[in-house]
């Protein structure tokens, strides 16, 4: 009987804890998300990115900005997004139409009892969106050759 009860009392000081198994997995889930988002795998959506795209302007964050192009530089781009810092302007992002790899975002600037729509045309590269400078400059003064670049 003894030996029964000391195997018995063995066997449950072998025995994990019922939520010991659950935090590896739960750590293991919170790093996978983790590095998902540092590598960059964090949703992007055509929406977003122009949303991004403004606000980084309106900020003063051109190099910010310019991640979030397909050209990876502001050039000579002639938009006025980094003088809405300076102004009692909204923003609200919409609608999209997207057709395949391209899509164009319309930005509705509200004030004074004013609006404005302006489109801007956004591109998948890879998994993620960014504005092409070159198509919305083309879509706001068609002709132009340069096109922000």
């Amino acid at each position: 009987m003894k030996g029964a009860q000391g195997a018995s009392s063995r066997a449950r000081a072998c025995r994990r804890p019922a939520g010991a198994l659950r935090v590896p997995w739960i750590l293991a889930l919170a790093a996978a998300l983790l590095a998902m988002h540092a590598a960059g795998c964090s949703s992007s959506t055509p929406e977003k990115t122009v949303r991004d795209f403004i606000r980084a302007r309106a900020a003063g964050d051109d190099h910010r900005a310019a991640g979030l192009t397909l050209e990876g530089d502001l050039g000579d781009y002639p938009g006025g997004e980094a003088y809405l810092s300076e102004s009692d302007i909204s923003l609200q992002v919409g609608p999209v139409s997207v057709e395949g790899d391209r899509a164009t975002v319309t930005a509705l600037f509200r004030w004074d009892g004013q609006e404005v729509e302006v489109p801007y045309v956004v591109r998948r590269a890879g998994s993620r969106w960014k504005v092409s400078l070159k198509e919305t400059v083309e879509l706001w003064l068609p002709g132009e050759e340069n096109g922000g670049t």
